[in-house]
């Protein structure tokens, strides 16, 4: 019985984590010479948040409402921010803190303000509230084949860690890649 519960420890000690962090702020921010605004996302955002999702992974989405729902409203540490430019949500990415892990769970930017550096600015939106948490490491999944991504996320600091095969709903790999904050 007590290997049994010892398999537990993280997981209660993950649902036990009282919270230690703060609502993001909304700020205006300049990127390439223009001005957006960030702030965290709240529920009347999912629609745009799908909208974004259905255009960058070609109409399908790997998120649905009630996975945005949760994660927003998650007790633990995350972080939920999107981006807008003249109101209009442009891009977005999530962020839930797991043991001393910083997990991108969702990152987007719609496919008309790619190329702007929106994407760059949200992931060290997320490498900063991490590192405000105490995580040692930044993780996330990208698919295999998106070579894009993968680059975006190497410019950064990720290095690749391991495929997991089948991982997505359409079959398709996974290329986990980490990113060290160890060293501050």
């Amino acid at each position: 019985m007590r290997v049994t519960l010892k398999k537990f420890e993280s997981l209660r000690r993950l649902f036990k984590k009282k919270s230690n962090w703060q609502a993001f702020d909304r700020k205006t921010v300049t990127i390439e010479d223009k001005e957006y605004t960030v702030r965290g996302i709240v529920e009347s955002d999912i629609k745009d948040l799908l909208t974004i999702e259905r255009e960058v992974y070609n109409g399908e989405l790997p998120w649905t409402r009630s996975a945005f729902l949760s994660e927003i409203h998650s007790k633990n540490p995350h972080l939920y921010i999107l981006i807008l430019k003249e109101e209009k949500t442009v891009g977005f990415i999530g962020c839930r803190v797991i043991e001393h892990d910083g997990h991108i769970t969702n990152v987007a930017v719609g496919k008309s303000a790619q190329g702007q550096g929106i994407g760059s600015y949200l992931l060290n939106e997320a490498i900063q509230f991490a590192s405000a948490q105490g995580c040692t490491q930044m993780s996330l999944e990208v698919k295999l084949i998106n070579k894009h991504a993968q680059s975006v996320y190497r410019k950064i600091g990720f290095t690749s860690s391991k495929i997991t095969e089948g991982y997505y709903d359409d079959g398709e790999d996974a290329l986990e890649m980490i990113l060290d904050l160890s060293n501050g």
